[in-house]
Parts: structure tokens; C-alpha cells; sequence
């Protein structure tokens, strides 16, 4: 039986690379390069080497649209040789990455 999608917002397909830095628990800088797998109107998914706890604050920076935003790990969990991190934007940057997206032409 196939899942039922219960998502709140469409999905848009993204493989765009993205910067990401934040800062751990002993109080460390951390930095890591991710590729986008989608975009919502919420946010953001991303893979990445590293594992980022959940409910981390980061920054990321998408350089192909020289945008720069702070988001909220909301979920970060192990897929095979990556780990799948969940990011929440904020309203003003959500709209300005999916308005970016709708411009970008097809197969970028």
C-alpha cells in the first residue's frame, strides 16, 4: 500500500549546492557543503555529510543566487552514505528561494 503524502506544502525538485555553518554543542564552529533535494514553501531539504542536531540554528548560502539565509534544523537523520537534513526558512527567505527557483530554466 502506497503512503499517504501528508505534506503541508508542495514540493519543488532542487540539486542545487548549498553552504551551511553552524555552531555545536562545545561551542564550535562547523562548516559543510549540501545539495539540495527540494524546496517548499517551509523550507528545505538537504543532503550532507555531516550531521547537524536537530533544532540547530544555521546559516547556508545558495552562491549560484548570491543568497544567504538563517534556518532551523527541524529534522537530520542517516539515508545511506549522507545524512537528510530538514531546514526552516524564514517567511521572507522562503519566498525570495521558491520566486528564484520559478526562474531558473529547466534542467538547471
Amino acid at each position: 500500500m502506497a503512503r499517504k503524502d501528508i505534506r503541508r506544502h508542495e514540493r519543488v525538485a532542487c540539486t542545487l549546492s548549498i553552504l551551511l555553518a553552524w555552531t555545536d554543542a562545545n561551542g564550535s564552529d562547523r562548516y559543510a557543503r549540501g545539495k539540495c533535494r527540494d524546496v517548499s514553501e517551509a523550507g528545505l531539504r538537504v543532503d550532507t555529510m555531516d550531521m547537524i542536531p536537530p533544532q540547530s540554528y544555521v546559516n547556508l548560502r545558495i552562491e549560484k543566487w548570491d543568497l544567504t539565509a538563517s534556518a532551523r534544523v527541524r529534522y537530520s537523520r542517516r539515508a545511506g552514505a549522507t545524512n537528510v537534513v530538514g531546514l526552516e526558512l524564514t517567511q521572507k527567505v522562503r519566498q525570495q528561494l521558491l520566486d528564484s527557483l520559478r526562474e531558473m530554466p529547466a534542467g538547471s
